[in-house]
């Protein structure tokens, strides 16, 4: 199922919209401090070239759909939403600790239910990565179970073939969730 473009302001000065591959400027400068994988998925370290960009919106646009939280023209954080509702997150190192991606994130998974008519996202989340794990249960994603051995490991943009236990976060908002008093968004 296609989702339906995203392009909302949710604050004052912050945008919240689909990236496509001419949005690749973006991820250049976004990536340009980074060492560690950016983003999610084949990709190399940062900093990006505007191919790596470019390649790697290209790619996204085929499973996965790829949002920005902008401030004009800056990019303050980016987020993927994969066809089974799975979301993922990132920030640029200069905008870590601002609360940008709990704000995306709460948008996101926000219309992802109203919007996109999906009913349930989460977050698969490596343990021991606690800035990840703060930003989810901040945004309101709850503990739901550990799946042991089911994350795939990346090395240098490559799928190694082992696998890592994930922690598995679910929105509270979510139309199966089932606990009582959790909070809206």
């Amino acid at each position: 199922m296609p989702l339906p473009y995203a392009d909302a302001v949710i604050t004052p000065g912050l945008r919240f919209r689909t990236l496509t591959e001419t949005d690749a400027p973006l991820l250049v400068e976004a990536t340009a401090t980074e060492t560690a994988p950016a983003l999610w998925g084949p990709n190399p370290p940062g900093p990006y070239t505007l191919a790596d960009a470019a390649t790697a919106l290209r790619e996204w646009s085929d499973e996965q759909v790829s949002f920005g939280l902008l401030d004009g023209d800056r990019l303050l954080a980016t987020f993927g939403l994969m066809a089974e509702a799975e979301i993922c997150y990132w920030t640029p190192p200069p905008h870590r600790g601002n609360g940008y991606a709990v704000t995306g994130l709460r948008f996101l998974a926000r219309w992802s239910l109203e919007q996109a008519g999906l009913g349930r996202t989460w977050l698969e989340i490596q343990p021991g990565n606690e800035p990840s794990l703060r930003v989810a249960e901040r945004a309101g994603f709850r503990f739901d179970h550990l799946a042991a051995g089911h994350c795939p490991i990346w090395e240098d943009g490559r799928l190694t073939g082992a696998r890592h236990d994930c922690l598995i976060y679910v929105s509270s908002g979510s139309r199966t969730t089932s606990s009582p008093g959790a909070e809206p968004y």
